[in-house]
């Protein structure tokens, strides 16, 4: 039944609004019952004594019991609703009013004393002989009894202190009217606050739709956003959510494109090792069973071929090994300072022979003033290969390859461009995936995996830089950033002038040097 906040607040609300009514009523009833009391109290303060001067001691010095019972009998006619007692020093009732028997014989005498002190404050209560479980209101006066003792005339003022509450609400019009409004006030302050809770939790009740249909929805579909923020901690729950929503939207959508990948690298890896496996099976059998009819070089030819799919093969589980490495970070990084620039010359110089051979055009650009740089020469020197080997591959025959170096600003960058047919801009975006190729506008050379962008961008990445692609028809171009080295500082005991000679020489400080991700020795 209560099982939304609503409603719970709706019940807390109610059994507050109940029991604060309770509470009006019991302090209502007790403020009004000791407000009688103190004003009968004080009203018949003195009826015991006058009683006792004008009835009981006109005639005779003392009180004698006998005597008393007749006034106490005419009091009972006049006014039913008081009692009188005759008390003796020792609080014993020696007469009584009473028709039906005293329920006590004794009363406590320390009222009677706080009565009778000039200074006491009202209401006082005292002992009813006829109602053992009650105390009420009374007047009380000194009275001198037989053997000249004294004893005390003793009024219970009955009527004016055991009223219900609901008697003393239809006998009092300023109670009812108190009650009533109290009531109203009550009554109002229970609307407004169900008003205000209505209020306060539409938005969560708003918001647990929108989660519940996000829910439903597989956390698949965006949530709809509310025409306007609030900026108290609901607003603040609202918006986290969203941003949860969107966060969660987008691993979702990320967990799809990496399934749709894995399956992907799936099938291509399948298809690359099955070629060359096949053509190496292939051609070892046709070897096997043939080999008598064979000549020598055409059993050569055959050996030649086989080798070569088993060289491709290798090359392929051989980046496949590399890649692993680097994302398991198995391979550590070891920065050190060298020339870029004669690092580019080297590494073009290797591919001169094959551009030559494809008729393509080979050109380096290196400024002068580039300084060192910091980085595993090895791993740059990869990266270098595979951009360039890629550039090769794509380009047309009469196309040109360049590659530059340049300094620029707190850092070198490294171009590869290349004339070739360019990539989709739909493919951007992917061109760094493991064995993801543009198939329909770069024709893919015998032995080509996709893993060479791949282990280009994670080495890039382990040396805190970026690259990035950028590719139109007959301009493709891959740009790389890689930090410089820090300037040496001088030796011990070099003079001011050597100092200034040896940072003339060193190379400019234009940035400061990073920490590179390193691999775990024991990995």
């Amino acid at each position: 039944m209560l099982k939304t906040l609503y409603a719970k607040l709706l019940a807390v609300l109610v059994g507050l609004s109940v029991i604060m009514a309770i509470i009006f009523l019991v302090v209502i009833r007790h403020s009004d019952v000791a407000r009688n009391q103190e004003i009968n109290q004080n009203l018949y303060r003195n009826l015991a004594a006058r009683l006792i001067d004008e009835q009981i001691l006109s005639e005779r010095d003392s009180a004698d019991p006998s005597a008393v019972q007749k006034v106490f009998d005419r009091i009972r006619v006049v006014n039913p609703r008081i009692d009188v007692y005759l008390i003796d020093k020792g609080g014993h009732v020696v007469a009584a009013s009473v028709e039906n028997g005293l329920k006590r014989s004794t009363i406590d005498l320390e009222p009677v004393r706080r009565f009778l002190d000039e200074s006491a404050k009202f209401p006082i209560l005292g002992d009813d002989p006829s109602d053992e479980g009650r105390r009420r209101v009374f007047s009380v006066a000194p009275v001198p009894i037989a053997d000249d003792a004294t004893g005390y005339l003793y009024l219970i003022l009955r009527g004016f202190s055991g009223d219900t509450l609901v008697q003393r609400i239809k006998q009092s019009y300023v109670l009812r009217e108190t009650l009533w409004l109290i009531g109203c006030g009550l009554a109002v302050a229970l609307l407004a606050s169900v008003l205000i809770i209505t209020l306060m939790t539409r938005p969560l009740r708003q918001l647990t739709t929108i989660m519940d249909k996000f829910r439903r929805s597989g956390f698949g579909e965006q949530p709809q956003q509310g025409a306007a923020r609030r900026r108290d901690e609901i607003g603040t729950l609202t918006d986290t959510f969203h941003r949860m929503a969107d966060r969660i939207i987008h691993q979702m959508a990320a967990l799809q494109r990496t399934d749709a990948m894995r399956r992907e690298f799936v099938a291509n890896i399948s298809h690359d090792l099955r070629t060359p496996l096949a053509c190496l099976q292939g051609y070892l059998e046709t070897l096997l069973l043939k080999r008598p009819e064979l000549t020598p070089e055409e059993q050569r030819s055959y050996l030649e071929v086989a080798l070569k799919q088993t060289e491709q093969l290798s090359g392929l589980v051989a980046r496949l090994f590399h890649l692993a490495k680097l994302d398991s970070g198995q391979i550590a990084v070891t920065p050190e300072p060298f020339a870029l620039g004669d690092l580019v010359q080297d590494v073009a110089q290797d591919f001169e022979l094959s551009a030559a051979g494809r008729q393509i055009e080979l050109k380096t650009s290196i400024r002068p003033d580039l300084p060192l740089v910091l980085g595993d020469i090895g791993l740059i020197e990869r990266v270098l290969r595979n951009l360039i080997d890629n550039a090769l591959r794509y380009t047309q025959r009469g196309g040109t390859v360049a590659i530059s170096a340049r300094p620029a600003g707190m850092h070198a960058v490294v171009e590869v461009s290349d004339t070739g047919v360019g990539i989709p801009a739909e493919d951007l975006p992917r061109i760094f995936e493991r064995f993801y190729r543009v198939e329909k506008n770069r024709e893919t050379a015998a032995g080509h995996s996709g893993l060479g962008l791949a282990i280009v961008k994670r080495i890039i990445e382990l040396h805190g830089s970026t690259i990035a692609v950028t590719s139109t028809p007959g301009n493709t171009v891959f740009r790389f950033t890689i930090a410089y080295a820090p300037a040496p500082l001088p030796a011990a005991g070099t003079s001011a002038g050597d100092s200034r000679v040896a940072e003339a020489a060193a190379v400019p400080r234009r940035a400061p040097a990073f920490t590179y991700p390193m691999a775990d020795p024991s990995a």
